[in-house]
């Protein structure tokens, strides 16, 4: 099935349901791929907060961000559930609006989670300043690299406000600020490890003289420093975002010059608190953005990860 016919069938019959009559203490989270890092730690802190809270939540997982039209069945499948609420990390936003929109029109609440469905009577918004924290990655990258050279972006998924705003901050402060580095290559593939290996690899022959290379997420950079590796490339230097156990262990090794980093799992908290205050009719904060910070080698062992990441050994 097409994208845009999966969305007309999505609109057709969701404009003929009506919900009947659910638990507000029944909350829906619709996420793109719990094979990310980010989003299982982002399920953790909804998960501890659902628990906390003795609501039910019901978890849906697209398993992948390219999987728009599974997400478009499941937020189906979460309206026809009868939900009062639902936390929604979009695959693209855009492409999930119709959906969101029909799930709004049948008096649900929709609370978006760092990936934005772009709809505009949302409950809340939940993320972070992932502008700063792709600026703060092009000054770590910048000052690793010594001001000069070629560099290129791992920029993460097209039309996710997370990726887009993270390239943006980078991209923006690297021209602002160093005139001498160059971007010279910029991928807008899924999130995962897999997809960055191979346009890495291609990156290890086309551009030989690379200095750096940007990634918008840790898992990202574990495939691109892969790449590197088999390639024999010595002297490259790598930056990245948020700060999985596998992030952590290329920063101690000196693989991983720095992560930007969210509190993620105070996000996931904030984004089942939102919704179950809306699906309650009680006061919402409508707009929570966490600050983002800086990890390298000087204080991966010192900073606070309880409201960032989930334990090791946590599975959704």
């Amino acid at each position: 099935m097409t994208l845009k016919k999966a969305l007309m069938a999505a609109a057709v019959t969701l404009v003929a349901f009506t919900p009947s009559g659910a638990s507000a203490e029944t909350i829906g989270f619709s996420v793109p791929s719990l094979a990310n890092s980010f989003w299982v730690s982002a399920t953790y802190g909804v998960q501890k907060a659902a628990d906390a809270a003795g609501v039910e939540l019901v978890i849906v997982d697209a398993g992948g961000d390219a999987n728009t039209v599974q997400q478009l069945s499941q937020i189906q499948d979460l309206i026809q559930r009868g939900v009062e609420a639902m936390i929604v990390g979009a695959t693209n936003g855009e492409s999930v609006a119709p959906v969101v929109e029909q799930a709004l029109a049948a008096g649900i609440k929709v609370v978006g989670l760092s990936s934005l469905p772009a709809n505009k009577d949302l409950s809340a918004t939940v993320g972070a300043d992932h502008y700063d924290m792709g600026k703060l990655q092009a000054e770590c990258l910048g000052s690793a690299i010594g001001g000069k050279g070629e560099v290129a972006m791992m920029a993460g998924p097209q039309g996710q406000f997370w990726s887009d705003r993270r390239a943006d901050g980078f991209r923006e402060t690297i021209a602002a600020e160093y005139p001498d580095i160059t971007i010279v290559a910029e991928s807008r593939l899924a999130d995962n490890r897999n997809d960055a290996l191979r346009v890495a690899e291609d990156w290890t022959q086309r551009f030989p003289d690379l200095a750096g290379v940007y990634s918008a997420t840790d898992d990202m950079a574990a495939g691109v420093i892969g790449a590197f590796d088999a390639a024999g490339k010595t002297g490259v230097k790598f930056s990245a975002s948020n700060l999985s156990p596998t992030a952590q262990e290329m920063i101690k090794s000196g693989k991983l010059a720095c992560t930007s980093i969210q509190k993620i799992v105070a996000q996931g908290t904030a984004a089942l608190n939102a919704a179950l205050a809306a699906a309650r009719g009680e006061k919402v904060e409508t707009n929570v953005v966490t600050p983002a910070l800086l990890v390298a080698a000087d204080n991966v062992d010192s900073v606070d990860l309880s409201d960032v990441v989930a334990p090791a050994d946590y599975r959704p």
